[in-house]
């Protein structure tokens, strides 16, 4: 969490090997980042953004991009990210329109989500993917990827929901691109530092 221009997209960035040139260490399970081939990368993280492409196809096929997968696979991926009650409503082979005009901002998260799910994507970056969605829709969302089990979830996140922070691991706070605070929900309000004021301003 931080301010605009804090760092926080960076941060993402540099975890995507965007920048290659940093100083320090990134390490993925005790492997610096430049030692890992940028297919591996690609198959062990996934991007959720806050706009999300969606082709002319048919929600199954937005899912899947287009490849093969074992049914209980894609069924699971539909699960998890909260897609059942879509696919009952319209089925399967519901064509979502010109770059998703058939779906709401949330569905269209959701099938982000599910894509992540049917790559395996152990580690999942969440750039403010709710940030244009409705508090209800951005809650269920968001909840959807924080349920995610056998996931690293990274999310920068705008919502100053508690019911939604409380269930984060970690917070971190970022400030003129520096990490200011580190802890739980309850750690961080206890503390009354910068993510405290951040917090009380948004009540």
């Amino acid at each position: 969490m931080g301010p605009s221009g804090s760092g926080k997209s960076t941060l993402l960035n540099l975890l995507m090997a965007s920048h290659p040139d940093y100083t320090g260490t990134i390490c993925y399970d005790e492997t610096e980042l430049r030692e890992i081939s940028s297919s591996n990368l690609y198959e062990m993280e996934s991007m959720i953004q806050q706009n999300v492409f969606v082709f002319n196809a048919t929600i199954r096929d937005n899912i899947t991009m287009f490849r093969d997968f074992p049914e209980e696979r894609i069924n699971e991926a539909i699960r998890l990210s909260g897609l059942s009650a879509l696919i009952e409503e319209k089925g399967p082979d519901y064509l979502c329109g010109e770059n998703g005009s058939g779906l709401s901002g949330g569905e269209k998260q959701r099938i982000s989500i599910a894509r992540s799910l049917l790559k395996k994507s152990r580690v999942l970056l969440v750039d403010e993917a709710t940030a244009s969605l409705d508090a209800e829709t951005a809650y269920q969302v968001s909840s959807a990827i924080l349920g995610l089990e056998g996931v690293t979830g990274i999310v920068i996140t705008h919502a100053l929901d508690e019911g939604l922070l409380k269930q984060y691991d970690g917070i971190f706070t970022l400030k003129n691109g520096s990490i200011v605070e580190a802890g739980t929900f309850d750690e961080l309000i206890a503390e009354k530092g910068y993510f405290y004021s951040l917090f009380m301003i948004a009540q």
